[in-house]
């Protein structure tokens, strides 16, 4: 866990990396990883926003933004690290049912009643089904850049891709440091990964263990795991439950895939209220607009 008070910005320790596996098969959460950012201003009697980032990626890529949107805004804001990502502990199972747990988890660990879901990707289908499932524990919603339905075709994130990370890191020599392990691992992607942003990504979570050996920060086996229900066929985990009524933003980029007219139509089916913005942006809009992106949070979460 870090503390962020941005006065000063100091930050307290946080937990080093480690791997962490646990073989209970249930919906048993796992304690994730978190950072908290608030400021004097902070009002901490309001539900504050709790953020979880997409696939592969981590809170890391959500600090500029939580700053931010702490300075900015009257809330705080908690970043957490999914399962299986970041400096959470991996686990064999990976669904939006056992991602929904952990966020429960977390909620009662820090005491909050409510709280405003935001979720990117990945972490945007979590906070939908928590919305659907404990609609009296989301105050409203904020989901970037994804629907209940479809994904891209030409989407660079495939169970190959991580099937390619489970074989690829005990190949790695030890000897290797860890930035000379992501050199050796960067060509074996060359032909499933053609954007260097996204090559950047992939091999930034590479991780080398106090043993010498080389880990990956995301559980490639986990992924592939849930992979049906986490993203190909994700609906199936939602499909039955009772619309959400409560405010809810989609924030989409202009440049990505992931939101279509077809998938809009099914997304106000599960979510009625849902206001639309777009953004000069990809899958990653709250990196390629920054800026704007905090002004729609800020403004739809006042008051």
């Amino acid at each position: 866990m870090s503390l962020v008070l941005l006065r000063n910005l100091t930050v307290l320790p946080r937990a080093q990396w480690r791997r962490n596996y646990s073989s209970n098969q249930q919906l048993q959460p796992v304690k994730m990883d978190y950072a908290v950012y608030q400021m004097p201003h902070s009002l901490l009697k309001e539900p504050p926003i709790v953020v979880m980032h997409g696939l592969n990626l981590s809170r890391a890529h959500w600090r500029r933004v939580a700053r931010h949107l702490a300075k900015r805004g009257s809330r705080r804001v908690l970043a957490v690290d999914a399962r299986n990502h970041g400096l959470s502990p991996h686990n064999p199972s990976h669904t939006p049912a056992h991602m929904v747990a952990d966020v429960l988890a977390f909620m009662k660990q820090q005491q909050l009643g409510r709280i405003v879901a935001l979720g990117h990707s990945m972490g945007g289908r979590t906070m939908m089904t928590l919305a659907l499932q404990q609609p009296k524990r989301v105050e409203r919603a904020i989901f970037v850049d994804i629907t209940p339905v479809g994904i891209p075709k030409d989407l660079f994130l495939t169970p190959a891709l991580f099937e390619l990370m489970q074989r690829l890191a005990p190949t790695i020599p030890t000897e290797l440091s860890l930035s000379e392990g992501r050199k050796f691992v960067l060509p074996h992607f060359s032909s499933l990964v053609k954007r260097d942003v996204d090559l950047q990504l992939i091999i930034m979570n590479l991780r080398k263990l106090p043993s010498g050996e080389f880990a990956w920060a995301v559980n490639p086996e986990a992924i592939i795991k849930g992979w049906s229900s986490t993203v190909s066929h994700y609906e199936k985990t939602v499909k039955g439950l009772k619309p959400y009524v409560g405010p809810v933003m989609l924030i989409a980029g202009k440049q990505s895939k992931f939101v279509t007219s077809s998938s809009l139509k099914k997304m106000k089916q599960y979510f009625p209220k849902t206001k639309v913005v777009y953004l000069d942006a990809g899958h990653r809009v709250h990196q390629d607009q920054p800026n704007k992106f905090v002004d729609l949070v800020v403004n739809f979460t006042r008051g």
